[in-house]
């Protein structure tokens, strides 16, 4: 719980424990002040309705908690504008918590107020080994045995979404009950996300293994991605791979890469891996085989919509045959 700040902004990429840490918050503060002295706004406030919530007395307490929800995504400008205006007035029997799901935009007026006289905290993506320790103190609140070695290798399948890893042990505790989760559990049970896909779609391509990496682009299409957000991620992990190859190939290793290209450690170390594959010529070549498709999609020379996307699945397949040829 709060005791100095009385006003917070959470936000990242890692909305789970954003989310989570909120809920935390509203649960304790109602066994200590009671569910009257708790108020929850969207992201469509008004500035005089906003200054209501936190200029009304608590009832029979000693504070209140009002959270907001999405106002840097969802609220005006002029709206937000009007609400910074009014942050220094907040009383101290209030504590206000902006909960941003989405990425908020850090150069508005409300942000840079609520980092002067508020607290700000950002939840990002949990790194390789924390992802694998949260798997395993997850999978044990649900009562299922994860051992480290899965936990990790689950993780890497899921990414770091933990939402789906929270439904991914549901359904393995459901299914295993008391007894040791196994590589074979997860390979049947856990759905790989789009980009675990793509990192196992690009691993092929780099050891030239043309019937895996087709099955796997087939594996995608058939869960429901779409195929121009598959080509997309197809893209831009080359465009990754180019990058860390360069960086790479100037003697800058891990923690180096990830502060110039700032992306995820797991990300980052898929990346250096597959390199020992690629030579940056190869990597320059298919990624201008990869420009020419998006070139032929935005021209209308690949129809990529409709009943016409068999166009662009067999631009995609082709692409993949040429890499591994």
């Amino acid at each position: 719980m709060p005791d100095k700040k009385t006003i917070y902004l959470f936000f990242g990429e890692d909305n789970f424990s954003s989310i989570q840490k909120v809920n935390h918050w509203k649960k304790e503060f109602e066994k200590k002040y009671g569910n009257i002295n708790v108020e929850t706004l969207n992201g469509k406030v008004q500035a005089d309705e906003l200054s209501g919530a936190y200029e009304t007395a608590p009832f029979l307490a000693e504070k209140r908690l009002i959270v907001v929800e999405n106002l840097l995504s969802k609220g005006t400008i002029d709206e937000q504008k009007e609400i910074a205006e009014r942050l220094e007035d907040v009383s101290d029997t209030a504590i206000l918590v902006f909960l941003e799901v989405e990425q908020p935009d850090q150069r508005t007026s409300l942000f840079k107020k609520i980092k002067k006289v508020g607290e700000i905290t950002e939840f990002k993506f949990l790194a390789e080994a924390q992802l694998t320790a949260w798997v395993m103190n997850k999978a044990k609140e649900k009562g299922a045995n994860v051992p480290s070695q899965i936990a990790a290798y689950m993780a890497s399948l899921t990414g770091p979404n933990l939402w789906a890893i929270t439904n991914e042990l549901d359904k393995i505790h459901m299914y295993c009950k008391d007894r040791a989760v196994t590589k074979e559990d997860i390979d049947e049970l856990v759905q790989p996300s789009l980009t675990s896909s793509i990192f196992k779609l690009t691993a092929y391509i780099s050891q030239k293994d043309r019937k895996r990496s087709l099955k796997t682009l087939h594996i995608l299409e058939d869960s429901g991605e779409e195929l121009i957000r598959i080509l997309f991620m197809i893209v831009r992990h080359f465009r990754i791979l180019l990058q860390v190859n360069d960086l790479m190939s100037r003697g800058h290793g891990k923690a180096q890469i990830l502060s110039k290209l700032r992306e995820h450690p797991y990300t980052i170390q898929i990346a250096m891996d597959q390199c020992k594959n690629f030579d940056i010529g190869k990597l320059k070549e298919i990624y201008g085989e990869l420009y020419k498709l998006d070139i032929g999609i935005k021209t209308g020379k690949i129809k990529s919509s409709g009943d016409e996307k068999k166009e662009l699945m067999l631009a995609i397949e082709k692409f993949i045959v040429e890499c591994c040829g």
